[in-house]
């Protein structure tokens, strides 16, 4: 993976229009069905008083209803300047500015530089980024109790998706790829790094999973 080139074609992808346009569904509409969805999975295991680190949080409309809802504070890295500049507007107008720390990266390349957190949100997140295995476990690393991911389901009408956007993120010269990754994968990346996996839940077609980190006594029950 050409690092700098992907950087920068998620910086196109992903620019001031692009943030624009969802902050402005944001304000009218509020969260969208799946992102709801993600806020329901982790309210259902307990927010009050908990770190939240979101990557590629976006505008933030995610973390900040996680706020609103008892976390404590919040951490949003994203690799799109332009998202994190709404994300702080959006925090601004909410009053919850000083509750978020905000930070411009590729988070496997600058894992080292970002705390830990209770809980861990990729949103959307899985299905742009090249190196998977890397991503779930870097972000597993950085979990102290959750960690909940959203990824597309491997279904045959996901893959044609996956085949004809790429297709024509190729012919426009662009490194941006969109992946339909092996759930079984994702799940192993997870465990991998001391994570169990509950069962799934689905917003059309998008599937969600909660991880919980796996206590020490635990390993030697039975």
């Amino acid at each position: 993976m050409d690092c700098c080139a992907y950087t920068q074609d998620m910086n196109n992808r992903f620019d001031e229009a692009h943030a624009r346009d969802e902050a402005q569904q944001y304000w009218k509409k509020g969260l969208d069905k799946s992102t709801r969805a993600m806020v329901e999975a982790v309210s259902a295991h307990g927010l009050a008083g908990a770190s939240v680190l979101e990557v590629g949080g976006g505008i933030g409309g995610l973390h900040m209803e996680l706020l609103e809802r008892g976390s404590a504070r919040a951490i949003n890295v994203d690799v799109s300047a332009a998202y994190l500049a709404a994300a702080q507007r959006v925090a601004a107008q909410l009053g919850l500015r000083d509750r978020v720390e905000y930070r411009r990266a590729d988070f496997v390349r600058d894992a080292d530089n970002v705390l830990a957190a209770d809980v861990v949100i990729l949103h959307r997140v899985i299905c742009c980024y090249p190196d998977m295995p890397a991503l779930v476990a870097t972000a597993a690393q950085h979990s102290n109790r959750l960690m909940v991911l959203s990824f597309p389901r491997d279904v045959w009408y996901m893959r044609l998706f996956e085949k004809v956007s790429n297709l024509g993120m190729w012919v426009k010269g662009s490194h941006f790829r969109f992946y339909v990754h092996p759930p079984t994968a994702i799940l192993s990346a997870a465990m991998a790094v001391g994570l169990a996996p509950a069962p799934p839940t689905r917003s059309e077609p998008w599937q969600i999973v909660v991880f919980e980190r796996i206590k020490e006594d635990s390993k030697h029950d039975n």
